[in-house]
């Protein structure tokens, strides 16, 4: 067999080689890529019975209690506080660009004959690897507001609004506040908010509430 035919074949495996080698560095790239901008929270398909989505929420019947849950961004925790005659908006601008909270909005209706139980606590969001989150304490956040400009309004408002001790709701009572989490994370695309320790008369009930990411 000629020599010249044979150099050319090794040259040619080797450039297919490297050709290959670097496909397959540019995918490896491509897939551990973080993904970019600010991730936004869209309710899910709910796989609970009792729960459905209306709007931009979700709602549930818990035991006789009523339940509406719905995920706020920056613009909708700008609103919210703005509505509210007294109070602002705790977070300072540059804080909420470094690290965004994640919030949740809950407004709980005791139409039930017996008091409704609830401990924020005990709230877990829940991302599809399993990743989980426990609500941040008032303690924690209290810590991280104390020494930001106009400190004193944003911890009255964060007092005002926050949902971090036990709850109880007598019938026909209801109350509304805000469950605060930490950023979500990059790689989730599902999170899964489970509101466990919600006890109506006694009795425990689970709500579940299902939220698609994006970014």
């Amino acid at each position: 067999m000629p020599v010249g035919s044979t150099g050319g074949r090794w040259r040619g495996g080797i450039l297919r080689a490297i050709a290959c080698g670097m496909c397959l560095a540019a995918l490896g790239c491509a897939t551990t890529e973080k993904p970019v901008g600010p991730a936004v929270l869209r309710p899910a398909p709910q796989q609970a019975s009792t729960s459905q989505i209306v709007g931009d929420a979700i709602v549930a019947s818990l035991g006789g209690a009523g339940v509406a849950l719905r995920w706020m961004d920056a613009g909708a925790v700008r609103e919210y506080f703005s509505g509210r005659p007294g109070l602002v908006s705790p977070w300072p601008e540059e804080m909420w660009k470094e690290s965004p909270p994640t919030i949740f909005l809950v407004r709980i209706r005791n139409q039930a004959r017996d008091e409704v139980q609830f401990d924020p606590a005990m709230v877990a969001l829940t991302s599809q690897d399993g990743e989980r989150d426990r609500p941040v304490p008032y303690e924690e956040l209290y810590m991280r507001l104390a020494e930001a400009e106009d400190a004193a309004p944003r911890l009255v408002s964060l007092q005002a609004t926050l949902l971090s001790r036990f709850v109880v709701i007598p019938p026909g009572g209801q109350r509304e506040g805000l469950l605060l989490f930490p950023s979500v994370r990059p790689e989730a695309v599902h999170l899964l908010l489970d509101l466990s320790s919600f006890f109506v008369g006694g009795r425990s009930f689970s709500g579940r509430f299902e939220f698609q990411v994006s970014r």
